[in-house]
This record gives structure tokens, C-alpha cells and sequence, in this order.
């Protein structure tokens, strides 16, 4: 069976939280450096977006820091069992299709709701014709949107297995889907970040629900971060969360995570681990 828990105990306890000081320091510090020091920093490194330099390394600082952590405080298994995490693919077709597919149907599902309740049109992505420019914009945004790929190897298949040897599932989700949810604070203050036209209570309701989804998968997936990227990407994607559709796609994703919880009673896992090959340690 695959156990997600740390190699070391003691190391990843430390581990888990020099992650957490380290992630927040650089992501919190470049927001702090461009909002004391504006202009100055917009000459040297350009106006805060996503592909300035420093928010990008900041975007990537949960993988970096994990690949970092990993190693100091598990050595070489460590990295190689977080290494083995973020590379795993052979999980099962059904837990892609989940990811992609399955968060897809459930963000434009709640797209739907919201033309019918207001009384609006459908978004464009429903017309037929436009698919091949969509499918390829999306293809080509998870490899140019950094936060999928800079972000979840160190939430998800760093963080989360060290969460897990000390909550249970449930509640390691929502903890760690808080404080992801509080990591993208800065970027709400700035109008070049895709955050700063958001919302901030659905962001916070669809942030700690697709976390719990993330990690059901990542729990049935024995720690797997491929699924999680592919997620991340379709949520990214499909997702509105703007003032008009913010509180639809809310809804959709609380009403997913709770089913999930519900369905698993809370373990985010079948009652029998052994059917999916997975041992939350």
C-alpha cells in the first residue's frame, strides 16, 4: 500500500512548518516590497502581474519550498518519496477524468444555473464552434498559468501528507485549504493579479472546497500530484468567479466537497483503504 505519510515523523513535523514560514515569507514579502516600495519596484522589475519575475517566483515558492524542505529535514528519502508523489501517474483513468472533466462539468454546470436564475446568456465557451480555440487556450494555459504546476507539488503533495499524519482527512483539507486561501491574500490588493476583481467570501468558500476535493483524490490517488495540477488547471479554467458568477461556482464546489464528505464519512477515502491501494498512515 502507498502511505502518505512523511518518512521521518519528527522531520516532517519541522518540515511542515518551515514549509509554511518560508512559503508565506517570499509570496508575503514580494507583495510587501511592491506595496512599500511601488515605484521603485515596478522599474526594476515591471508592474505586479503574473509573469513579473519575482510574483512568478512568489506563485512558485510552495514548490520550491517543498523540494527544499524535503530534503533538509527528511534527506534523500524524503525528497525521493515527494519526488515520487509529484511524477505518479498510474492512479486510474477515472481519477483524471474526476479532475478535468469532473470539475469542468461542475464549473459550467454552475455557469448554466446562473444564466437561467438571471436571466442572462450563456457564456461563449457553450458554443460548439469555438471549442477548438478553447481546447487549445486551455491546453496552453497549463503550461503558461504558473500557479498549477508552482503550486500544488508543495500544497498537495508536500503539505497535505504532513497534515494528514496529524488530522484526520476532513479537517486537514479545510486547514490546509484556509491557509491557501490566506497565502493569495497579497494578490487581492494588486489590479494586475487575476485575484484583485474577485470576490473575497466566494473565494474563500470555493478555495476551501476544491481543496477538500483535491485532497480526496490525492488521499485515493496515494498522495498523486498530477491529478491535483490537472484540477487546479480546470478550475483555473472554467470557474467563474468574478462579481456576477462568484456565487454560483461557490455553491457548486461547497455543495461537491460536502457531498464528498458526506459519501466518505469524513475520511476522504473508501471505507476499506485497501480497495484504492492507499494508506493514510
Amino acid at each position: 500500500m502507498q502511505n502518505l505519510s512523511p518518512t521521518d515523523p519528527a522531520g516532517g513535523s519541522r518540515g511542515l512548518a518551515a514549509f509554511y514560514l518560508a512559503t508565506f515569507v517570499f509570496a508575503w514579502g514580494v507583495g510587501l516590497a511592491f506595496a512599500l516600495f511601488g515605484p521603485w519596484m515596478v522599474r526594476a522589475f515591471g508592474p505586479v502581474r503574473l509573469w513579473n519575475p519575482l510574483v512568478f517566483l512568489a506563485v512558485w515558492s510552495p514548490t520550491l519550498a517543498a523540494f527544499a524542505m524535503a530534503l533538509c529535514f527528511e534527506g534523500k528519502a524524503g525528497l525521493a518519496a515527494f519526488v515520487s508523489r509529484c511524477f505518479r501517474w498510474r492512479v486510474g483513468l477515472r481519477w483524471f477524468l474526476i479532475s478535468t472533466v469532473g470539475v469542468a462539468a461542475l464549473a459550467l454546470s454552475a455557469r448554466v444555473v446562473q444564466a437561467w436564475t438571471t436571466h442572462t446568456p450563456l457564456p461563449p465557451i457553450f458554443a460548439i464552434s469555438d471549442w477548438p480555440a478553447f481546447a487549445w487556450a486551455g491546453a496552453s494555459m497549463l503550461v503558461l498559468d504558473p500557479g498549477p504546476i508552482g503550486e500544488d507539488p508543495g500544497w498537495r503533495g508536500f503539505a497535505l501528507p504532513r497534515m494528514l499524519a496529524r488530522f484526520k482527512p476532513t479537517t486537514a483539507a479545510v486547514l490546509l485549504g484556509l491557509i491557501w486561501t490566506v497565502w493569495h491574500l497579497p494578490a487581492f490588493f494588486f489590479s494586475g493579479m487575476p485575484q484583485a476583481q474577485l470576490p473575497l467570501p466566494q473565494f474563500i468558500v470555493a478555495m476551501v472546497s476544491v481543496t477538500v476535493l483535491m485532497s480526496w483524490v490525492s488521499i485515493n490517488t496515494g498522495g498523486a500530484v498530477i491529478p491535483a495540477i490537472l484540477m487546479h488547471w480546470a478550475f483555473n479554467r472554467f470557474s467563474d468567479l468574478g462579481p456576477q458568477g462568484a456565487t454560483f461556482a461557490a455553491a457548486a464546489y461547497f455543495i461537491a466537497a460536502v457531498a464528498v464528505i458526506l459519501a466518505t464519512g469524513g475520511r476522504l477515502a473508501p471505507a476499506d483503504p485497501g480497495r484504492e491501494g492507499v494508506s493514510q498512515g
